[in-house]
């Protein structure tokens, strides 16, 4: 789906559609929150859809992602509200202050509300100086007067935690994505570009020195170390394109681990790497030939699912290099 069809079917959702579409992108970043819970009710005391940090839950950091579908702009008035209905009821000891929260506005918020959210000091004094305006009989049916004990609760309150995200940033979030493509069809987006260092970090070690065996396996040599093979050319320029296909799938792992759930990732290199063992366990004449021949079989491979689009070549037989380095590839060596 291309992306003006994405904005399209987002600005036509109705309040509920937009929890449960937000709600699905927050609990994508599981690496972020241990849970999350959309409450989205008339009794949800400005909360719709929450992330939780720890176990602790509303007694410990959690964010806010209050949901907002309209026809226009989000307002100034009823934004003051909404977050004044929130710490309102975490200084009547419902819940913990949020540490972030979110206003989820696929059409953004007014000028006013934006310039406020800009200028955090700006949102506080208007909550405060305003509060008979926008809070006091709007929160319940119970008139709430501004208290010196509730006013200094929300004194207390980091105002420059509370943020907008719009149409553009869902559109364009990496993580957002993910759960564009699951409720409207379409494709993830692509990885970043592989960036290989110039220096061999220490959580390379395991690979390149079964790279080195594989070497040294056929030239009936020892190499030690990566210094050991720069005089050969050959050797040395395959062990440049080995990193960059160990980085290359880096950046690809990276990438979905955050963008999607653990289980479209798992599945996919799951697939890789039984398309490949069987060819691993084949016998070879040296381990030079045989890490050659398992590349080459990653490199015809299909996957299915959503990440085969985006899993080039390199990305395939990177992940050899990435099974070596967990073990699950012991060894190139002759067995």
């Amino acid at each position: 789906m291309l992306e003006k069809n994405y904005r399209r079917a987002i600005l036509i959702l109705d309040a509920t559609q937009l929890e449960v579409l937000v709600r699905n992108w927050v609990e994508k970043q599981l690496g972020v929150y241990v849970d999350v819970k959309r409450y989205g009710s008339k009794g949800d005391r400005g909360r719709d859809v929450v992330g939780f940090y720890t176990n602790k839950r509303h007694e410990g950091e959690w964010d806010n992602y209050q949901c907002k579908q309209y026809g226009q702009p989000l307002q100034h008035g009823s934004g003051i509200v909404e977050v004044g209905k929130v710490l309102y009821f975490a200084f009547e000891g419902r819940f913990t202050a949020p540490k972030n929260y979110f206003f989820v506005a696929p059409k953004g918020v007014n000028s006013t509300l934006d310039e406020m959210i800009d200028n955090p000091s700006k949102f506080k004094s208007e909550l405060i100086g305003k509060w008979g305006k926008y809070c006091e009989k709007k929160i319940s049916t119970t008139p709430i007067p501004l208290s010196p004990e509730l006013k200094n609760f929300i004194e207390q309150y980091d105002f420059s935690n509370i943020k907008v995200i719009d149409i553009d940033v869902i559109v364009n979030d990496s993580k957002f994505r993910s759960a564009l493509v699951e409720e409207f069809g379409g494709e993830l987006q692509p990885p970043p570009k592989y960036i290989v260092p110039v220096d061999i970090k220490e959580s390379e070690s395991i690979y390149i020195s079964k790279i080195l065996d594989a070497y040294g396996d056929y030239d009936d040599e020892v190499y030690a170390s990566v210094e050991d093979i720069q005089s050969n050319v050959d050797l040395s320029e395959d062990f440049t394109e080995q990193r960059e296909r160990f980085y290359s799938a880096e950046v690809f792992k990276c990438f979905y681990r955050d963008s999607t759930t653990d289980e479209v990732l798992d599945t996919f290199e799951d697939e890789v790497y039984k398309g490949v063992s069987s060819t691993h366990r084949k016998r070879f004449i040296d381990g030079f030939e045989r890490m050659c021949s398992v590349l080459e079989q990653a490199a015809s491979l299909q996957p299915s699912g959503k990440l085969s689009i985006h899993a080039k070549i390199d990305v395939k037989q990177g992940y050899c290099h990435h099974f070596a380095n967990e073990g699950k590839i012991r060894s190139w060596m002759k067995k």
